[in-house]
């Protein structure tokens, strides 16, 4: 089956995008992507993996292998995050918790670096993905919404999840410069997460304008092909 043969062989890889701290200019961490080589898109082997079943296989498997490229290349080291994507499903599967005690022992990483960007485009359980939430946190790992303000459901979990970080659309980037309205939801969401121990990240900050104008905002993590396209690590 060609899903298993991606699981079983590690048919795929990672680049890595980082995250500025805009207001001091320096790296803070970076975000792990998943590719292959013989598929356009990341999305279509977990979606072939999610009707077969085997989404759970295939998302462990891609958070143990970007972790691992990342120590191994010294960054661990070098940056205080790392940002991993994953299916709330994942998080909620009870194998989910012996994997991440493994993850732990991994030598030259800490659960304090290790960010889980929870993707919001999937149903499950809301109280046992609190759960399962506060369990990872209890352990020192920290959360992230990802892609704020794209679904329906992101004040909620923002809300319920108490996330560690808020990662906000590329869509509040679109002509931010002429829009008042975004500029002040993005006002409104620095002062939740000064209020709620949160912090805030604005992805897809392509140009020069963009980023003055998160800076004259205040915000203070950005991330963006203006500012570094995903690679793979050096």
């Amino acid at each position: 089956m060609f899903i298993d043969s991606i699981i079983s062989n590690d048919e795929f890889f990672h680049h890595y995008q980082p995250i500025y701290d805009i207001q001091n200019w320096k790296v803070v961490g970076y975000e792990s992507l998943f590719r292959t080589k013989t598929l356009p898109t990341p999305e279509i082997p977990f979606d072939i993996a999610k009707k077969k079943k085997k989404l759970y296989e295939l998302d462990s498997r891609s958070i143990h292998k970007a972790s691992l490229t990342y120590i191994k290349a010294g960054y661990s080291e070098r940056y205080r995050y790392l940002f991993l994507n994953v299916f709330p499903s994942t998080i909620i599967n009870p194998k989910f918790r012996t994997f991440i005690n493994q993850i732990i022992n991994m030598n030259g990483i800490k659960s304090q670096q290790l960010i889980f960007e929870i993707n919001e485009n999937e149903d499950v359980n809301l109280n046992m993905l609190k759960k399962s939430i506060s369990y990872l946190k209890n352990l020192g790992f920290l959360i992230a919404i990802d892609d704020f303000g794209e679904g329906s459901s992101s004040i909620k979990s923002m809300i319920e999840l108490q996330p560690d970080f808020i990662k906000l659309d590329r869509y509040f980037m679109e002509d931010l410069r002429n829009s008042e309205q975004k500029k002040d939801l993005i006002r409104y969401l620095l002062h939740f997460c000064r209020e709620f121990n949160s912090e805030l990240i604005v992805e897809g900050v392509e140009d020069n304008d963009s980023l003055a104008d998160l800076k004259s905002l205040g915000v203070q993590y950005a991330q963006g092909y203006f500012l570094g396209r995903p690679t793979l690590l050096s």
